[in-house]
């Protein structure tokens, strides 16, 4: 049940995912590593500001989008962060995560890996 119950829930978050994607004039991230490149924008860099808002806007929206699934009885959690995880520790654990995973950036959606990342970090017991 559990493992169909993960399948589920990124089907549904690819779906939504996509039409967020698609609605988005600056970035456009078909695949992990395009979000883990604005993600990965230092503070120097011009764009920092836009990149980091899109790239934790985007991660926040997959974990409401998992709590909102998994809030009923129907569904079980598979990710459980800490209790006071901030954004940013996701952010990190998501890059860090990216770069012993190279083989799920270029053809994976973002949602995928950011779900993959936090599953390995935060799984639920």
């Amino acid at each position: 049940m559990k493992f169909t119950s993960y399948i589920i829930a990124m089907m549904a978050i690819v779906i939504s995912s996509q039409t967020t994607a698609a609605s988005s004039v600056d970035h456009d991230v078909p695949a992990m590593g395009d979000l883990v490149v604005l993600c990965a924008v230092t503070a120097d860099d011009p764009s920092y500001e836009a990149a980091r808002g899109f790239c934790l806007g985007y991660i926040d929206a997959a974990l409401d989008y998992h709590a909102a699934l998994t809030a009923g009885p129907n569904y079980e959690a598979i990710v459980c962060p800490d209790e006071g995880v901030s954004r940013e520790e996701v952010v990190t654990v998501v890059l860090e995560w990216s770069e012993s995973n190279d083989q799920h950036l270029g053809s994976e959606a973002p949602v995928h890996g950011v779900m993959r990342a936090l599953v390995e970090k935060w799984p639920c017991s």
